[in-house]
């Protein structure tokens, strides 16, 4: 796990330098090594975001779900990509369930 969490860094500090390219690989090593990475799934969605790939953004979060469902985080980050889609009743329930899971 040592050795994923250094990628996670490398991909983490892709992003910072919006190096998205870079970012994106860095991630997808990480999850294919380890699917329950729940936050290089987030990290990975946020990257797609900047991006403006949507669609992917929203499959990563979800895995991310899948790995951690009692996450507030990751129910945010969906709320705010699937509000950029303008899918509001989707994104107010995603917001609502991170809401529910803050208490």
């Amino acid at each position: 796990m040592a050795d994923l969490k250094a990628i996670y860094q490398e991909a983490f500090d892709a992003f910072v330098r919006q190096d998205y390219d870079t970012s994106v690989e860095r991630y997808l090593v990480v999850v294919e090594a380890d699917p329950s990475f729940a936050l290089a799934y987030q990290g990975l969605a946020e990257v797609y975001g900047r991006m403006g790939r949507l669609d992917d953004a929203i499959a990563a979060i979800h895995k991310a779900i899948d790995a951690d469902p009692d996450e507030s985080l990751y129910h945010t980050s969906l709320s705010r990509f699937l509000q950029r889609q303008g899918k509001i009743p989707e994104a107010e329930a995603a917001a609502a369930e991170a809401s529910r899971l803050q208490r």
